[in-house]
Formats: C-alpha cells, structure tokens, sequence
C-alpha cells in the first residue's frame, strides 16, 4: 500500500510529461511549436499515438501554456522496440523530460537513483488531480510507495471470460466463487471442453492465475510485498497454497493435455470462441482481439465476470489484478515543471478521456464516468470501469510490478510451476534465492 491514503496520495497529484530523443516520429511541433526548446514526451508509435498528439496540440494552443511559458511535442519509439527505446532514455545524459510507462517496474532502478521525479512534492500544490483521478490509479506507477507517473492511457484489468452459451447448456452460472470455478471445471471436462485456456507459451498469461489467488488468499499486503523486493513475501503461505492450487488445476487437464504449454494469446481466445474451451483469464485488452477476429461471438455469446472470490480467504474479490493505466513520468533533467504539470492536466482532461474511449481505452478520470456511452462498446467499457471505480485495492501484475532483477526469474520459475518440472516449495524456494541489488 502506498504510505499515505489513497486520496490524499490522489489529492498530491501532480505531474510531468514524459520527453525522450527515441527513433520515431515527431507530432505536436510545427506551427505549434515556438521558439524555445519544447517538452519532450516520449511515447510508443501505435492506435493511441495520434490521441497523444491531439492532447499536445491543445496544450500549445492553450492559455496553460502560453502562462507556462513553453510548448510540447511528442516523439515516438516503434511499440516492438519500445522497452529498449525506454532504457536508453532512461540510462542517457541527455534525454526527454516525459516518458511513458505501462508500471513501475520499468522506472524502479531509475526512481531510486533520482533520475526521475518523485512527484509527491508537486501534486501536494495542485489537488485536482485528486479530483479528476480515480482512487487507487497512481499505485501502478508507484516506486517504494511513491508516486513516479501520471495515467495517460486506459486501464486494463485482468477479467475472467466466458462463453455465455456455452455455459447455458451445460446449466453452469460464472464462477463467483473458487468453488463454484472448480465446480465448472469439473462439469466442462465432462463435456470434453478445456475448462481454462491458457496461451502458456508466455509465462506472464499463466502468472495472472498465481498472482490472483495470492490475492484471494493473501490479501493485497503478499503482492505489496513481492513488489517492495521482499524476498520473504515468495515463502508466505498464501503464494504456497496459490502454487499448490494451480498443481491441482495441472493435474486435473484443466488448462487442456500439455497444460496449455503451446497455447498463444490468438489460440487461447480462439478456442473459447470456437466453444473448445470455456474461460480464459486475460487482460480487457484482449476483448478488443475477440471483436475484430470473431465479432458474432462477442456480440452474443461473450460474458465477463471478475476473478472468483477465495473462501475463507483475506483477499476481497473486488481487488483487481493488471495494469491500472499506462504513465508518463518525469526526468529530474526537465527544467520547467510548471509546464509539465500544465501539461499533464490535459492528460486528465474531458477531451483526452473522450478520444481514449472512441478508440476502446477506458481512461481512469472522474469525466470518463459521464462519457462511457461514447466507447465503441459501452457495456463492457462500463463494466471495466465500475470494477476499478469500486476496487478496494488494483496491483499491477508482476511481471511489470517487480524489480528487474526478478523478471528474468519469475519468468523462468512460472513456466517450470506450470510445465510441472516444480513443485509448490520449488517455486517459492527459487524465487526467494534471486537477490537484488542494493539501490544506489
């Protein structure tokens, strides 16, 4: 959890825009740009470039930033490359003063070598953040507890999937609870459909069951502390009892005969839309794959539901697993913060959450409440929003959570738990050996 409350936390909220010389292409300068050396803001190149650059556009056309005394532009990075782009910025002398992250794991190093801003100090002096942001949103570009990035792109909550049809013929409910998800597992293998898929060649896709029930079993305080670099939190009981359930699961075919070993994320939903399996676990990003490869399938047969509830567990099932929202965070290089913050507001702003929501993002402003009918699909857009306006507490999963140090690790050791070459304490035992190294 964040050292402070989620409000107040929200109510420091300040920002940067995040600049870095990648490769790429330029938006927001030209006639746009006066004379002066403008904001930088490094950025991936994909569907939600030209919405950045729109964003940027009306920063320099607007009373903001001429009282600011600056204008912005955007520079892109290739979305295939950009992870690299990112740690050349990061690593460099020179650099932009706002870049984009999807969480924290990719800034930690950075944050605790004070490359970048810590930006509780500034949100301290303008509290609409607060107000324009929804609770809870800032944690997933925290460091140590600190906030290191303002949202700029929607939120992508872990949902469980379902085939509504499916699931009608054979008398079974969604699963609101664990017992109830072990109950439709049995009663599909029965009927000769794989009860999960899994696209198990990508350790993060089968790290999100882990990582949920340690939720549901734990609480949020396990995860905080695998987050925080705490070696002791892979020996806590609640990630053994996750890792033994997720054997059980193995053992009984659930994931299908190789475990979902070979399973993509394009096979995985393939298979619940075709009615060979009938709940996937992934990302709300995936609904946008569904939509364009099996329209008829989303439009009638689709259902979502959150990740079940663990009984007696501590974890509230409320809590969300994923990727709160994509940041930009701030260089201690960037020079004029008062233009940076200007910046970031509109980030937060109505036209900002209106353009993220006709491209089928769902932003975690207060506004985009009011502007959810413009999504493409507002049903589900709706539904994503309501769980993380409601959640008690969102983590950012771990493979973007956790130090860099553990993720070449944790990628290992998932795919060793799930191909069945580790047992329960195996797992725990070779995640709590990875040491990090001490921060400088």
């Amino acid at each position: 959890m964040v050292s402070m409350s989620r409000r107040s936390f929200l109510g420091a909220g300040a920002s940067t825009v995040l600049v870095a010389g990648a490769a790429g292409c330029d938006s927001g300068g030209g006639d746009d740009t006066a004379a002066g050396e403008p904001l930088l803001a490094l950025v991936p190149e994909d569907d939600t470039t030209p919405i950045h650059a729109a964003a940027v556009r009306r920063f320099n056309r607007s009373p903001a930033g001429a009282g600011a005394e600056a204008t912005a532009g955007l520079r892109g990075a290739p979305a295939s490359s950009y992870a690299r782009a990112l740690d050349r910025a990061l690593d460099g002398n020179r650099g932009p003063d706002l870049l984009f992250t999807w969480g924290a794991g990719a800034i930690r190093v950075s944050a605790e070598e004070h490359r970048l801003v810590d930006l509780y100090n500034l949100t301290q002096d303008h509290p609409e953040f607060g107000e324009r942001l929804l609770p809870g949103v800032l944690e997933g570009c925290a460091v140590n507890h600190r906030p290191f990035g303002i949202p700029v792109r929607g939120t992508r909550p872990v949902v469980l999937f379902y085939h509504r049809a499916l699931f009608a013929d054979l008398g079974l409910a969604p699963p609101a609870t664990w017992s109830d998800l072990k109950k439709a597992e049995a009663r599909l293998r029965t009927a000769n459909v794989i009860p999960l898929a899994l696209a198990g060649s990508d350790p993060a896709a089968a790290a999100r069951w882990l990582e949920y029930l340690v939720d549901r079993i734990g609480g949020p305080e396990v995860a905080d502390r695998v987050r925080s670099g705490d070696n002791s939190a892979w020996h806590d009981r609640a990630v053994l009892h996750a890792a033994q359930e997720i054997i059980s699961l193995l053992d009984s075919g659930s994931f299908g005969a190789d475990g979902g070993a070979a399973g993509t994320d394009s096979t995985a939903v393939a298979l619940l839309a075709g009615g060979r399996a009938g709940l996937l676990l992934a990302e709300s990003a995936q609904h946008t794959e569904l939509v364009r490869r099996f329209p008829g399938f989303t439009e009638r047969n689709l259902g979502w539901v959150p990740f079940p509830a663990f009984e007696q567990g501590k974890g509230r099932r409320g809590s969300l697993l994923g990727t709160p929202a994509g940041c930009l965070t701030m260089s201690e290089r960037t020079v004029n913060r008062l233009a940076a913050v200007a910046l970031l507001k509109e980030f937060t702003g109505t036209a900002h959450s209106e353009a993220l929501l006709r491209a089928g993002e769902v932003p975690v402003t207060t506004v985009a409440a009011k502007l959810l009918g413009h999504a493409p699909y507002p049903e589900f857009a709706r539904f994503q929003y309501d769980l993380v306006r409601r959640a008690p507490h969102y983590t950012l999963s771990w493979e973007r959570a956790v130090h860099p140090a553990w993720r070449g690790p944790l990628r290992t050791e998932m795919g060793n738990l799930f191909a069945g070459r580790s047992t329960a304490r195996e797992f725990s035992r070779a995640m709590g050996d990875v040491e990090l190294p001490v921060a400088q």
